[in-house]
């Protein structure tokens, strides 16, 4: 028998599965986003399904009340959650995942993986962890043109799925209300970022936060890399003008979605890239209508995951 290799399902990843994957027109789900998404008894036989194969996820049995691990629960909810984004996005263009897009992940796998002997429905979700995948997929949809992507960025920046930041780094809160209060007369941000901000660079890039191409960075990015009270308040920072004082490890910040007549090309640029379609995901992920089963948690756009209540 060959030998079994532990699976973690991917949160970070954009998953799509379409056996297991329905449009809901009622209240018994356990995942919707945007009216697509698991019913409680799909969810339940994904659940099964994950907590026996105990070899190839590292998962213990169910309990006798019928629920495993609440976190490992939640990093299989997590895959549906975004499977069930993609489904929606493919959704508005009147399309659907494709056994030749699975087949770009399948086709990578030897006969002996003990992925090939879980369910369809299991083996589909693991598969759209492949970003060719999900690319191959996306490409069929309609993503948003530049007018609706400054229509996204004015009303909320996150959601295009990039940010496109300057902030301005101090000590203390009372040395941020004087920042705000300086930017109220009419400071220029770069130029108090550039004269204040402890940020190292700061002093040349007016404390804009960029890519090596890019003015913005992928929200994605922002999760898997950033201080998590940064990226809260990131991503509930006012689209038009700058934040309140917000406090991180580091100290104090103030932060500025930068305007789209500075930024707007990038954004534009990014959605033609062949990253495009992931953007994307993760802008319907930031500002969609995301349901969680009650039990499991809720959907937490500035984590990019599933979060206990409370």
């Amino acid at each position: 028998m060959a030998t079994r290799t532990r699976l973690v399902l991917s949160i970070g990843l954009v998953t799509l599965s379409t056996a297991g994957c329905s449009t809901l027109t009622g209240a018994d789900h356990t995942v919707d986003v945007n009216g697509q998404g698991y019913t409680s008894t799909e969810a339940d036989a994904l659940f099964d399904e994950y907590f026996a194969e105990s070899e190839i996820f590292g998962t213990t049995p169910l309990d006798s009340g019928g629920f495993g691990d609440a976190d490992r629960a939640r990093l299989l909810l997590n895959a549906m959650v975004r499977s069930s984004s993609v489904r929606s996005i493919l959704d508005q263009s009147g399309d659907d995942i494709t056994d030749t897009d699975l087949d770009l992940y399948f086709s990578t796998l030897p006969s002996e993986n003990p992925i090939n002997e879980l369910s369809e429905q299991m083996r589909e979700l693991i598969a759209m962890t492949s970003v060719d995948v999900i690319t191959s997929a996306l490409a069929r949809a309609e993503l948003p043109d530049a007018k609706e992507l400054e229509e996204k960025y004015l009303s909320a920046p996150v959601s295009t799925g990039l940010l496109c930041l300057r902030h301005i780094l101090v000590e203390t809160e009372q040395e941020a209300n004087d920042i705000i209060d300086e930017l109220r007369d009419g400071a220029d941000f770069a130029e108090l970022a550039a004269e204040r901000s402890l940020e190292g660079s700061a002093s040349i890039t007016g404390g804009a936060l960029t890519g090596t191409e890019s003015e913005c960075l992928p929200t994605a990015q922002y999760i898997s890399g950033f201080d998590a009270d940064f990226v809260a308040a990131a991503f509930a920072a006012p689209a038009t003008t700058w934040s309140q004082p917000v406090e991180t490890q580091f100290g104090w910040h103030v932060i500025l979605n930068r305007p789209w007549s500075e930024v707007g090309n990038d954004v534009v640029a990014s959605y033609e890239s062949p990253n495009g379609p992931l953007f994307y995901v993760d802008a319907v992920l930031n500002s969609a209508d995301v349901t969680i089963d009650s039990r499991y948690g809720r959907w937490d756009p500035p984590s990019g995951r599933i979060v206990p209540l409370g």
